[in-house]
């Protein structure tokens, strides 16, 4: 599943490579990409849930590996902690645990950019000033390499302007009222990769996840990219979901595994707070 206005196309390095060996299902989520709206005024990480377990109920799946890129990392955590019993592993790119996890959040989403705010300003502007506004403020507050290289953010440039305008602020309110899941109700592997230029709330939230789940979690850093590690760097990040897929058993015999080392696996981010983790 894909982040918050793009859509399934981020996923295209992914779907060539591991659609030789797996069923793979890549959605448009409602106002994203080819899917039409949804007559709702806004949407949320749950409602997205139950439009990916009906379509999976439709297709008569009753057991899947979920991964999901930033808001699709959240609805991955939704759909887990609500059907656990059919989830074999979910897979977090991006990923935040929360939109309230730590104090600084609470109080940006609560004082300074509450949720009335971020929706009235949203249904104001323009495609065009949206763009300008998100690239802005992101590499305002979080440089450009969070973006990705050039051909990752043309991408988004792209798929964000294939949007209906009166839709983004419906879409960013998912974003903005997500809140924890209860990630406890199963005992499946959880795999959380990271772009090693993402955002330092990113990466905490990864650390924080960690340590709620301990040995059933792992994380991972692709070097040299931003948010959409997928689409940045796909060749470090399809060997690695390879190789989790591997260790975790949910692979079938025939399935090739990329050879990739330790050094581009885990980054030295990761390994100067194992110590902290094991604490």
């Amino acid at each position: 599943m894909h982040g918050a206005f793009i859509n399934s196309e981020i996923w295209m390095h992914q779907k060539t490579e591991f659609s030789k060996y797996y069923q793979i299902i890549t959605i448009d989520l409602p106002s994203h990409g080819k899917s039409t709206p949804q007559a709702t005024e806004e949407y949320h990480v749950e409602g997205f849930s139950k439009t990916v377990i009906s379509l999976l109920d439709e297709l008569n799946i009753t057991q899947f590996t979920i991964i999901g890129l930033s808001l699709g990392a959240m609805i991955a955590q939704c759909v887990a902690s609500k059907y656990p019993h059919r989830v074999e592993g979910i897979v977090l790119v991006g990923s935040s645990a929360s939109m309230r996890l730590s104090l600084l959040e609470k109080t940006i989403t609560a004082v300074l950019f509450p949720k009335w705010l971020a929706m009235w300003l949203f249904g104001k502007l323009t495609i065009k000033q949206f763009l300008k506004l998100s690239f802005m403020m992101t590499w305002f507050m979080r440089g450009n390499k969070w973006l990705g290289g050039p051909v990752t953010r043309q991408k988004i440039r792209e798929s964000i302007q294939m949007i209906e305008r009166t839709e983004i602020k419906k879409i960013y309110a998912a974003v903005h009222t997500f809140r924890k899941q209860n990630l406890k109700t199963g005992d499946y592997p959880v795999m959380l990769i990271n772009g090693q230029y993402d955002s330092p709330v990113i990466h905490y939230h990864s650390f924080y996840l960690k340590k709620e789940l301990q040995e059933r979690a792992s994380i991972y850093t692709v070097p040299n990219t931003g948010h959409a590690c997928n689409f940045d760097n796909h060749k470090s990040f399809n060997g690695m979901l390879f190789e989790w897929l591997k260790e975790k058993k949910i692979t079938s015999e025939e399935a090739k595994v990329i050879p990739i080392s330790e050094k581009d696996c885990i980054s030295e981010y990761n390994k100067l707070h194992e110590s902290r983790l094991a604490n």
